[in-house]
């Protein structure tokens, strides 16, 4: 039995599922730039009704008209819809029925136009594809039509074609699979409109004869929402015949010809950035690209941002597909020549390709997820967000004699697991230099035996393992050699029942450990807590800071679902990325190598401070934060920076 997975990567309403069979349908991904990707979800629900989903402004009228049908029509097969219309209501429309012309489910030509009839599982964005057009230009050729309302069975126009009246060929594709989508420009503000009775976004649009798109643009609070009356809203300029436009190319894929004209970077005004990330919509690979997804969802949120602070922005994204695949034929096409910034790839055969490429061409790479070193680590174009965990050990323990410059730290061995033995080297080393006491002692003396307790005489005072390792005047700071979820869970309970039964004394310890915590605190927050716990770590988020809870909500505004439950968060990660690097090459241009250090943001969950390798090697971000756990039930994310070697 088959099984599928949905995912929603666009607006509210708008799923497209992902299954074996039917993947390869989805291979190539369209950009709709800013808050959506790809999707459709009305589709005819047998051979004489099409279901149609209400969505935000629509009314019985402006439904009827694109549909090609009436009011009364609508109502007589939907009684409800004469007394209330909601959004989400599902309407059943009379399908259309063939002219003389042509036959349903066939493309027809009348007065010189061309004809198309809807398809099932049929999109905007593959009957772009396949005619050479633009979704903006389907949609103004059909008023009404949208990515949200694009219905199988109903007949629309597709502009811009050559036809005569004796045949139209519809099944001749593209010679190459390159698609030119507008723009999300931000548009100016032409004046304001105050709301009366019974008035929807939709009809003040049609009034002024601008998009719902750009008033949603011009007034993002309405995002979702609906007009109230007396309500004053923001009028957008309408559009100029001259459109900026954003595009994709298909690793895999010829290039058109390239335009006959001499281009010098960042000599135009427009940042021209490049993401080249494996979609991977030819194979069934859920996860990743569930990651992937997201992680573009966050850098278009980032995008949008940066076109509402007034930035020009071109963003050209490219599928590389599977590992499998290489990326030659789009480095040959020259597709990414003219780009001031690189993000990408994810596998590391594409990584050696594309840094070859950014080397030859001097356009800075930032590298999101790799931290695996391999020659990019030689490339001086190359910048690498996900750490070295190697590289920041020296960094780890310097800020840790900053922090507790009077600790007497006690090393936890765990024979079990000890995977932190390099790091526990590097600390040892440290705390010798800086003349701070240390010991060792094996899990077995800090693990608190319950029977112990049992078999204590009421008379007898009871004798806490940790009294013997105490120091009087300084912070006993207790150190695991694993990161692993068991030791974990041996240390917590023990140090959490010496809490209860001498608060004073465990006053006077702290835990350290690793970032890997971070992902066990689901279910070890309250005794993290108790025990007044320190770990280091690279990026970290968390719901109960101000600035993660917005974008959590700003992402469910706009996708209509919640981050995935993995670390790091890949739509805050995209989000960072986007906006640090993508204002950084705006601002620097080709200083950015110079000055990225510069440039002081507040990212979600990552931090950025870069360090070249060598003279000639990569720059890798060394940001490192303390991640606090009070006992006040509070978290704190410590900033390093004020640390000097």
């Amino acid at each position: 039995m088959s099984t599928r997975n949905r995912t929603n990567i666009g607006k509210p309403g708008q799923d497209v599922i992902l299954n074996p069979k039917t993947m390869k349908r989805y291979r190539h991904i369209i950009i709709l730039t800013t808050l959506l990707m790809f999707a459709a979800f009305a589709n005819a629900q047998n051979s004489e009704f099409i279901s149609h989903k209400v969505t935000q402004g629509q009314t019985l009228f402006s439904i009827s008209k694109m549909y090609d049908t009436t009011v009364e029509i609508i109502v007589k097969n939907n009684p409800e819809s004469a007394k209330k219309l909601s959004i989400g209501q599902i309407l059943r429309i009379p399908k259309q029925k063939a002219d003389n012309n042509g036959t349903e489910g066939q493309d027809v030509v009348r007065d010189g136009k061309l004809y198309h009839t809807i398809r099932s599982k049929e999109t905007l964005f593959s009957l772009g594809k396949r005619y050479g057009v633009t979704p903006d230009e389907i949609c103004a050729a059909n008023p009404g039509l949208s990515i949200n309302n694009f219905p199988a069975g109903k007949e629309i126009v597709i502009p811009g074609q050559k036809v005569s009246s004796q045949s139209a060929d519809t099944k001749k594709e593209p010679a190459y699979k390159f698609v030119p989508v507008k723009e999300e420009k931000t548009p100016e503000v032409a004046t304001t409109h105050k709301v009366k009775r019974r008035e929807t976004i939709e009809k003040i649009c049609n009034n002024y004869g601008v998009s719902v798109e750009d008033f949603l643009k011009v007034n993002p609070e309405l995002k979702g929402k609906e007009v109230k009356r007396k309500m004053v809203v923001n009028i957008p300029a309408k559009r100029s015949a001259k459109e900026e436009k954003q595009t994709i190319f298909i690793a895999g894929t010829p290039d058109p010809e390239p335009e006959k004209e001499t281009y010098d970077r960042f000599t135009d005004g427009t940042t021209r950035i490049a993401v080249v990330l494996p979609f991977l919509l030819d194979r069934y690979a859920p996860e990743e690209q569930g990651r992937m997804v997201e992680f573009y969802q966050g850098f278009l949120m980032a995008v949008e941002r940066l076109k509402r602070e007034g930035h020009s922005l071109e963003v050209n994204t490219f599928d590389t597909g599977a590992k499998e695949k290489s990326l030659d034929s789009l480095i040959s096409s020259g597709a990414l020549d003219r780009m001031d910034l690189i993000i990408g790839a994810y596998y590391p055969n594409h990584n050696k390709e594309l840094g070859r490429f950014v080397k030859d061409k001097d356009i800075p790479l930032v590298v999101p997820f790799s931290n695996k070193k391999d020659e990019l680590y030689n490339n001086p174009m190359a910048f690498f967000v996900n750490t070295l965990q190697a590289a920041i050990l020296p960094d780890v323990a310097t800020n840790f004699v900053y922090t507790f410059p009077n600790a007497n730290v006690i090393f936890v061995e765990d024979t079990i697991k000890s995977n932190k033995l390099d790091f526990i080297k590097t600390l040892t080393a440290t705390l010798d230099k800086n003349g701070i006491p240390h010991t060792t002692v094996p899990m077995e003396q800090i693990a608190f035996n319950e029977m112990e307790k049992e078999n204590d005489s009421e008379d007898e005072e009871l004798v806490l393992p940790f009294t013997s390792l105490a120091v009087e005047g300084k912070e006993n700071i207790i150190i695991p050699t694993s990161s692993s979820k068991e030791t974990l869970n041996r240390i917590l309970p023990s140090l959490v029942m010496a809490n209860l039964l001498d608060t004073a004394l465990m006053n006077d310890f702290k835990l350290f450990g690793y970032p890997e915590w971070q992902v066990y605190a689901q279910q070890t927050r309250e005794q993290l807590y108790e025990v007044d716990t320190y770990f280091y770590a690279t990026f970290f988020t968390h719901f109960s800071l101000p600035e993660a809870a917005r974008f959590q909500n700003e992402f469910i505004r706009w996708y209509n679902r919640d981050l995935q439950k993995i670390y790091p968060r890949y739509g805050m990660l995209g989000y960072d990325i986007g906006y640090q690097f993508l204002l950084a090459t705006t601002l620097y241009g080709r200083e950015l190598p110079l000055k990225i250090n510069e440039l002081q943001t507040s990212p979600l969950q990552s931090g950025f401070k870069f360090e070249r390798m060598d003279n000639n090697g990569g720059m890798m971000n060394k940001k490192l934060f303390f991640i606090h756990y009070t006992r006040e039930y509070n978290i704190e994310k410590i900033d390093l920076d004020r640390c000097e070697e």
